[in-house]
Order: structure tokens, then sequence, then C-alpha cells
């Protein structure tokens, strides 16, 4: 199970269409770490954080309204990036930063309830994600 896999420092890219189901995926890995059923979208106050073991949080971002690459460093996103594991929909601007995440991507399949998932990683990542299950 991916989420029982990842670690402070980690950065997951959410990519896929609107209403594809970025925000479910990441409710899903959030639930799985802190067992909390209320986790809600970022959308509109662009991140949500979480409590997860003692001095590390769970970032849950979503970048859909950001226009420009200074905002999310102003979002402080990436400062004391070892204490976070980080989610993020929408990944865009992410050019000026120094980051190794693993992509996935969500599309839409032939049916309203299929989707085809891709996961796309690093070295890094390629040792812990020999089961591609969320």
């Amino acid at each position: 199970m991916l989420s029982k896999e990842l670690k402070a420092g980690d950065i997951i890219f959410l990519e896929g269409d609107l209403g594809v189901g970025k925000t479910f995926i990441s409710q899903i890995i959030i639930n799985n770490l802190i067992s909390n059923n209320l986790i809600s979208s970022p959308t509109f106050n662009i991140v949500h954080t979480y409590k997860f073991l003692n001095d590390i949080e769970i970032w849950h971002c979503d970048f859909y309204r950001i226009f420009e690459s200074n905002e999310i460093e102003e979002l402080g996103v990436f400062d004391n990036i070892n204490k976070k594991i980080i989610l993020i929909e929408w990944p865009k601007f992410l050019d000026n930063f120094s980051l190794n995440p693993l992509k996935i991507k969500i599309e839409f399949g032939k049916t309203k309830d299929e989707r085809y998932i891709s996961f796309f990683f690093r070295d890094n990542w390629k040792n812990r994600l020999n089961f591609l299950s969320i």
C-alpha cells in the first residue's frame, strides 16, 4: 500500500483533468496515514495540513488557483521539507524547485466509473514501490 511507504520528505504530484479523482486519491492516502475521514479538498484554501507523527505533517495542496511560482514560495510548502509529506494536486510552476516527486497521472476511462492510473518515478522511489497499490 502506497500510503504506508511514505516518509517525511516525500512529495506526490497528482495530475489529471478536473473531476478525475485527484482529491479522492489524496483522501485515501491521508486517511490511511492518520485515520481521518474528514479530508476535504484544499481548492479554496490551497493548503490543508494534518499532524502525522511527532513533528511530521502531511501537506495536502491544490495549486489550481496558483498563477505564479512566487505564490508557492510564499506558502512555504517546501520549507522544512524533511518534516512533511506533501501531496500536490495540479502541480505547476515547480520547475524552479529541486524536487523528486512520485507522479500519479489519473485519466478518465471508457465508462464514468473507470480510471487509468499511471505512476512516474525515479530510482529513489523504485525500490519502495514494487506493488503499485494505493
